[in-house]
């Protein structure tokens, strides 16, 4: 898995499988802190390939996002 974030717009991007190609399907992820959104990402098979986290620093824990490569 690779996380890239962006500090400045508080975005943070989960990588499962950086090799699929991403449907235009997303579909947003219930239990989301107040001030976050999570949008799941799938590919043609319907299959998981990624997050994307507005509002990271609600949603995630700090050394998740000190981890992150830059974005």
């Amino acid at each position: 898995m690779r996380i890239v974030y962006d500090p400045e717009l508080d975005v943070a991007h989960l990588l499962f499988d950086e090799g699929a190609a991403v449907a235009p399907v997303r579909g947003e992820v219930s239990g989301v802190p107040a001030g976050g959104y999570v949008d799941a990402e799938y590919d043609a098979e319907g299959r998981l390939v990624g997050l994307e986290v507005l509002g990271a620093q609600r949603v995630l824990p700090p050394e998740v996002l000190a981890g992150a490569e830059p974005a």
